[in-house]
C-alpha cells in the first residue's frame, strides 16, 4: 500500500527482475491526486500531496469495501477505483518501459474473501486492462524463495508478511508443481509499518511536551507541515533499522527544533503491537494442524519485516529460521512474475538467524490426521476429503490461475503480464502495501496508500 512495484518475468528458468524506471526506485509512491478534475498517480502526486494533502489520497487499501467515498479534491471516490488509477500508472510505466501488457496478474492478502476480490477485479477495468488473473501474496512469496533454490518440493513454511498497513500470516507448502495453502490465514488489517510511524510520532511529540497535538489541523499550513513531518519519522523509523540512534527534525508552525530517538526508544515502543503479530503466528499454525517445529522455517515478508525487533521477536517465538531477502517489499511482485520452477524434493531452505538453543525443548510431535485441507479463495477451510492436497484450488501453477476480463481490483499487488511470441508471458507486476499515517484518520491528512509491486506472472505455452 505504501510503494507500487513492477517485475517483469522472463522465459523459463530465468528470474524475474524488477522492473527499472529510468534509474528511480522501483518501488512508486502509492499516491493519486486531482488537479484541475485531472487524476494522477505516483511521485507527481506524491509531490502535489506534499503542498496540497487536500488533494491527494493515500492508504486506501485499509479502506477497500468500505462505502463510505474517500473524498480528494471533493471528489468522492471507491477505493477500488483509486487502486485502479495506480494500477494504471504502473502499467503506463511498464509500456513506457517497452513492455507490451497484455495480461495482468493481481496478488492479494490470502484473508480476502469474494467481495474485496471482486473490488480488486474492479480496479484492473479502471486501469483499462483487458485479462487479470488473481494469486495470493503468500503463495507468491514461497514462489520467490522456492525459485532461488531455498524452498524444496514438500517443504512448509509460515509466511510472515509485516507490511506498511497491514500484517498477514499464512501456511504455504511447495509443491512439485506449485504451492497450496493450509489452514486458515489470518491478517491484521490496522497494524502495519503506518501504525509503527505513529509510535514515532508519539515519541516526538512526547520530547516536545505535547506541541504537535495542541496544532489546529485545519490550519492548511500546519497540514502540511505535519504531513512533512510524519514523513520525516518514517524515515527515522527505517534509519533505526541499520543505525543505533537518528534525529528527526521538526519544523511546525511555532516550532523549529530536532528531538533524537534512540533505536532502544523506538523498540520498547512498538514492542506491544509486533508482539500482536505472534498470537497470529499460534493460530494461523495451529489451523494447519502443525506445530512451529513442523516448519521448515519463517518468511519473512514486507517492508516492516527489515526491523531488527520483528526478527528478534519472530526467531525467539517460533524457533525456526528465518529467510529474508534483500528487499522484501519486492518479494511478492518477484515471486508472481515468476514461472513455477522445477522444484527437488529434499528441503534447500537455509537459516539466516541461528537455530534455538541447545537446552530448548523439541516441539511436540504434530496430531495425527486428518490434516487439514487447503483454504478456499474466501479464507474458509475446506473439509477434509479423500483428495490428496495436491487437488487443492490454491495454487500458483498458472493453469490454476484462468484468465479473467478485468474487474473490480483494489489493494493488493498486481502484475501486468505480457505474452512473448508464445514462448512465455512477461509481467509486470504491481503489489501494494500500505504505509505512512501519524495522527489518525480525522487529522486532515488524507490517508496516503503505497504500493508494493507484487503480483503473479503466467508464462504460456
Amino acid at each position: 500500500t505504501a510503494w507500487a512495484a513492477a517485475a517483469v518475468p522472463h522465459a523459463p528458468g530465468v528470474p524475474a527482475e524488477p522492473l527499472t524506471r529510468a534509474g528511480a526506485d522501483p518501488a512508486m509512491p502509492s499516491v493519486v491526486a486531482v488537479v484541475d478534475g485531472d487524476v494522477i498517480a505516483g511521485e507527481k502526486a506524491a509531490r502535489i500531496s506534499a503542498t496540497d494533502p487536500a488533494s491527494a489520497a493515500r492508504e486506501f487499501k485499509r479502506r477497500l469495501g468500505d462505502t463510505t467515498p474517500i473524498v480528494v479534491a471533493g471528489v468522492p471516490f471507491g477505493a477500488e477505483t483509486l487502486m485502479g488509477h495506480l494500477l494504471g500508472q504502473v502499467v503506463g510505466t511498464a509500456r513506457e518501459a517497452g513492455v507490451d501488457v497484455a495480461t495482468v496478474a493481481l496478488t492479494h492478502p490470502a484473508t480476502w474473501g469474494d467481495y474485496k476480490l471482486d473490488l480488486l477485479r474492479e480496479a484492473g477495468r479502471v486501469a483499462g486492462i483487458g485479462e487479470v488473473s488473481l494469486v495470493s501474496e503468500p503463495e507468491a512469496a514461497a514462489l520467490h524463495h522456492a525459485g532461488l533454490g531455498r524452498l524444496g518440493a514438500d517443504d512448509t513454511v509460515l509466511v510472515y508478511d509485516f507490511g506498511g498497513g497491514t500484517f498477514d500470516a499464512a501456511v504455504v507448502r511447495v509443491t512439485r508443481d506449485g504451492t497450496e495453502l493450509l489452514g486458515r490465514p489470518e491478517g491484521l488489517e490496522r497494524l502495519g509499518g503506518i501504525d509503527l510511524d505513529q509510535a514515532v510520532v508519539a515519541l516526538v511529540d512526547a520530547a516536545v511536551a505535547g506541541a504537535l497535538t495542541q496544532l489546529d489541523r485545519n490550519d492548511p499550513a500546519v497540514r502540511r507541515a505535519l504531513l512533512a513531518l510524519r514523513q520525516e519519522c518514517t524515515r527515522a523509523k527505517e534509519a533505526l533499522s541499520a543505525d543505533t540512534e537518528t534525529t528527526v527534525p521538526v519544523l511546525v508552525p511555532g516550532l523549529d527544533t530536532s528531538v533524537r530517538i534512540t533505536r532502544p526508544e523506538l523498540e520498547a515502543a512498538v514492542r506491544p503491537r509486533v508482539a500482536e503479530t505472534l498470537g497470529s503466528v499460534d493460530r494461523v499454525v495451529a489451523s494447519a494442524g502443525l506445530q512451529t517445529g513442523d516448519l521448515a522455517g519463517i518468511l519473512l515478508v514486507g517492508g516492516s519485516s527489515r526491523i531488527p525487533l520483528v526478527a528478534e521477536l519472530v526467531a525467539a517465538h517460533t524457533g525456526r529460521p528465518l529467510l529474508r531477502d534483500t528487499d522484501p517489499k519486492l518479494v511478492v511482485c518477484l515471486g508472481a512474475a515468476a514461472p513455477v520452477p522445477p522444484l527437488h524434493q529434499e528441503p534447500l531452505m537455509t537459516s539466516s538467524t541461528p537455530p534455538p538453543p541447545p537446552g530448548a525443548a523439541a516441539p511436540p510431535a504434530p496430531p495425527p490426521d486428518p490434516a487439514p485441507g487447503p483454504v478456499s479463495p474466501g479464507g474458509a477451510q475446506a473439509k477434509p476429503g479423500a483428495k490428496d492436497r495436491a487437488t487443492a484450488t490454491r495454487r500458483t501453477q498458472p493453469d490454476r490461475h484462468p484468465r479473467e476480463s478485468a474487474g473490480p481490483s483494489v489493494a493488493g499487488k498486481v502484475a501486468a503480464g505480457v505474452a512473448a511470441a508464445g514462448v512465455a508471458a512477461a509481467a509486470v507486476i504491481w503489489r501494494d502495501d500500505l504505509t505512512n499515517a501519524v495522527f489518525g484518520d480525522n487529522s486532515g491528512l488524507t490517508d496516503q496508500a503505497a504500493m508494493v509491486g507484487a503480483a503473479s506472472a503466467t508464462t504460456l505455452d
